[in-house]
């Protein structure tokens, strides 16, 4: 099999490319410039952000695609890439099929954020499944989503593409870019950890290894195809702050705030030019969403391996 591979230099397309080679597929990365070790013929370099971008050549002889780029900070850029440059590489897919007639089989890495957040209370409880509606909110959330539905769209018109659709929640691992896990995990080591609210808060993350092995599943399954599918391994928070902890050496926190007094601290924080705690942040430790992995489980026979609390707790060892 040979598959190509987009955002193979990302957080996550690093990991997926690894997992492919010692798998022993045949890889062609797209990149705007060569970003791991091996032959020259094995990348595609290109910028989807390019309005003059050509793609020609790049799906010759691929069976699948597995789509991992994006941009998680520069707002300014994530339209061109995740709506603009999806284009770009569908009426590439489309020229490719055409001139063949060969299926291709498209996997698309895109977010529980399609989802949005949960409306009124941060800590109301929410169960959301592959059927619930699509309402998202922040601009990475709204272009991967566009994304999506225009590669469900393309489906829908050209026979020989397929499509399957993961959907992973805050993705976790040693080499991630997401600081905010970081500071979490200081913050319990140096004592200065509290809850706020309810004891019911869930801790909505995936180790970047169980993203990969269900992205090569996608990819290899045929049970897979026309389906979108969640993966998160929800846990309590608590259990993250107290294997965090007792991994440390320390005892666990037990010290317990009601959230408005919090709030109201946030505000005024606010004023005085302390971000230190933002409301964002503050819902981050209240949410009560769960993402259940039962499709994936049901169709692929797929669960989640990785111990979230002991991956946290085991970071820096």
């Amino acid at each position: 099999m040979k598959a190509c591979i987009t955002g193979g230099a990302g957080f996550i397309g690093r990991a997926l490319v690894q997992h492919l080679k010692n798998e022993g597929v045949s890889l062609r990365l797209l990149s705007r410039r060569k970003c791991h070790s091996g032959n020259d013929d094995h990348y595609f370099i290109a910028d989807l952000t390019d309005s003059a971008v050509s793609l020609n050549g790049f799906f010759d002889d691929v069976d699948v695609i597995y789509h991992c780029a994006g941009e998680l900070k520069d707002k300014t850029v994530m339209r061109s890439l995740h709506v603009d440059g999806t284009a770009k590489l569908l009426q590439a897919a489309k020229n490719h099929i055409d001139t063949t007639n060969k299926p291709l089989h498209w996997v698309q890495l895109s977010s529980v954020g399609a989802y949005g957040s949960p409306k009124g209370k941060a800590d109301r409880e929410r169960v959301v499944v592959e059927t619930t509606p699509a309402i998202p909110t922040g601009e990475y959330e709204i272009t991967k989503t566009l994304a999506d539905e225009m590669v469900i769209q393309f489906a829908k018109m050209e026979p020989l593409f397929t499509y399957t659709i993961l959907r992973p929640s805050n993705v976790i691992g040693k080499n991630m870019t997401n600081q905010s896990v970081r500071s979490l995990i200081n913050i319990i080591k140096k004592k200065h950890f509290f809850y706020i609210g309810s004891t019911h808060a869930i801790a909505t993350y995936i180790h970047v290894d169980d993203v990969v092995d269900a992205l090569a599943l996608c990819g290899n399954d045929v049970q897979a195809r026309g389906h979108i599918f969640n993966l998160s391994n929800d846990c309590m928070l608590s259990d993250i702050v107290i294997a965090v902890a007792k991994n440390a050496g320390i005892t666990p926190p037990t010290l317990r705030i009601p959230k408005q007094p919090i709030r109201l601290l946030t505000k005024l924080f606010s004023l005085l030019g302390i971000t230190s705690l933002t409301e964002n942040r503050i819902d981050a430790l209240i949410k009560r969403t769960r993402y259940p992995n039962q499709k994936l489980k049901e169709k692929l026979a797929f669960t989640p391996r990785r111990s979230i609390p002991h991956m946290m707790a085991t970071f820096d060892d």
